[in-house]
């Protein structure tokens, strides 16, 4: 039987620093999957986690109480006159945008075309 593949020949440097290099990249590579590891259970099970989430809840559940209050004095306090306002309002400043736009884009056609649009 041929055995000469076993027997042990010059190391060279460039074997030495590719095996440093390999046993490196492996060292990095565990510490990143460990890392990933116990990231997921530390979050977890974090006190700060939890009341994090409570927080929310409670937030989603004030949220809601507030739309409910909000929708229920719309109900009960505001009048015909109110909403007529209120309408008209934003009829204006719809309307305003638009003026300035329309004399925002003429502007920009005049500056880019050096003409006034037709």
């Amino acid at each position: 039987m041929d055995t000469s593949f076993l027997s042990p020949g010059p190391i060279t440097w460039a074997q030495v620093v590719a095996l440093a290099a390999f046993l490196f990249a492996l060292g990095k590579d565990a510490d990143w999957v460990i890392g990933k590891l116990r990231a997921g259970t530390k979050d977890a099970v974090s006190p700060l986690t939890i009341d994090m989430a409570a927080v929310k809840i409670q937030i989603a559940a004030q949220t809601k109480a507030l739309h409910n209050f909000k929708v229920e004095v719309a109900r009960t306090y505001v009048t015909g006159d109110v909403i007529t306002r209120l309408e008209r309002r934003i009829d204006d400043l719809v309307s305003s945008v638009r003026d300035e736009m329309k004399e925002t884009r003429q502007t920009m056609l005049k500056a880019i075309t050096g003409r006034s649009p037709s």
